[in-house]
């Protein structure tokens, strides 16, 4: 082996790199971009107050009062309806009801249900020292179908698909195009470029279909997941999320010349609805600019919707307003990839 020719390829492919924007940016940019957002984001302080539920009713206010006082628990009186549904969305780590003594309900995989039960029981154990009651609270698992922990996450993890299938399946093949001059060759056919576009978008929607609904019926034949609501509506819910995706995803490799460019231009899309989009927790429960961000995030509204669907009798006239939504951010997404869309 010839170290001098190794030399020099070695220093040729070191300066492509750093005469690359793109590729700089993304290497070194981005990374370090994410890690001072996030850090912000995430720094650490005070522990955030866990979520319950509490079933309200006049023996369970002044029973159960003294879980107001406590620091920690952020209590949300309910009714029964409202506190078991609380639960299954992920909204509350657990309820508490009183039957003569504290019942708590949880779902022993949620990760923050142990820490819930921990403080509602040293709590009341505070409570009924001052009082000379020293009972402990009963415990029930939370196993009912639609109100599991796998019952939340099987609706998350269809919408994270199609993120990634509609955007990946389209914006990076584009780009594919771009680099090998496909693109360019159907610039100059009679086809407009208008119908290029949306027959591409059109079949990498439909491509979605059948993986959205193989995810589903896995969860519904293997975990026993419940599917309460409107096939109509869902099949409606994962065509409109996965023609929104693909959108975007074609907006992104409107402009973009490089593969390298267009991947980093997708994670950094995909990366803050991974984290704020709702598919492995709720993410009713953020507060300030990370909650007006996730709810601007499309897969936060896919995700909700596919759950009203789910694991409720939703129907189409329940999940208007988020179809209409999405539509049309695709068709935003869409238009501006259009006048934005480089052929060479």
């Amino acid at each position: 082996m010839r170290w001098r020719v190794v030399q020099a390829v070695a220093w040729q492919a070191f300066l492509e790199f750093w005469r690359s924007p793109q590729s700089v940016f993304w290497t070194y940019g981005f990374p370090l971009m994410m890690a001072v957002v996030l850090g912000f984001a995430f720094q650490s302080g005070e522990p955030e107050p866990v979520p319950i539920g509490v079933v309200e009713t006049p023996a369970a206010r002044s029973s159960l009062a003294a879980l107001d006082d406590e620091p920690l628990l952020d209590v949300a009186w309910l009714s029964a309806a409202d506190a078991d549904r609380a639960l299954g969305r992920g909204r509350v780590a657990l309820t508490v009801r009183w039957e003569s003594e504290a019942v708590l309900r949880s779902d022993p995989s949620r990760p923050e249900a142990m820490l819930a039960r921990l403080l509602v029981e040293r709590r009341l154990r505070e409570a009924g020292a001052e009082v000379g009651d020293q009972a402990r609270p009963q415990h029930e698992v939370e196993d009912r179908p639609g109100a599991r922990y796998i019952d939340f996450l099987i609706p998350g993890l269809i919408g994270l698909n199609l993120l990634g299938a509609g955007m990946w399946g389209v914006g990076f093949n584009l780009v594919q195009m771009r680099v090998g001059n496909l693109l360019r060759r159907i610039f100059v056919t009679p086809m407009r470029r208008s119908e290029f576009l949306a027959g591409y978008l059109l079949g990498r929607s439909i491509l979605v279909v059948p993986e959205a609904f193989a995810i589903m019926g896995f969860g519904v034949f293997l975990w026993g997941v419940p599917f309460r609501g409107s096939l109509l509506a869902a099949l409606a819910l994962v065509v409109v999320g996965g023609w929104v995706f693909t959108a975007i995803g074609c907006l992104l490799a409107s402009r973009a010349r490089t593969t390298e460019a267009v991947g980093g231009l997708m994670n950094a899309v995909q990366l803050p609805m991974w984290i704020l989009g709702g598919t492995f927790f709720a993410n009713e429960g953020l507060d300030g600019p990370m909650r007006w961000a996730a709810e601007c995030m499309p897969l936060t509204h896919v995700n909700r919707a596919l759950r009203d669907v789910m694991l409720e009798p939703g129907t189409l006239l329940d999940v208007w307003a988020p179809l209409v939504a999405l539509a049309a951010a695709g068709l935003a997404c869409f238009a501006l990839a259009m006048r934005l869309f480089r052929w060479q």
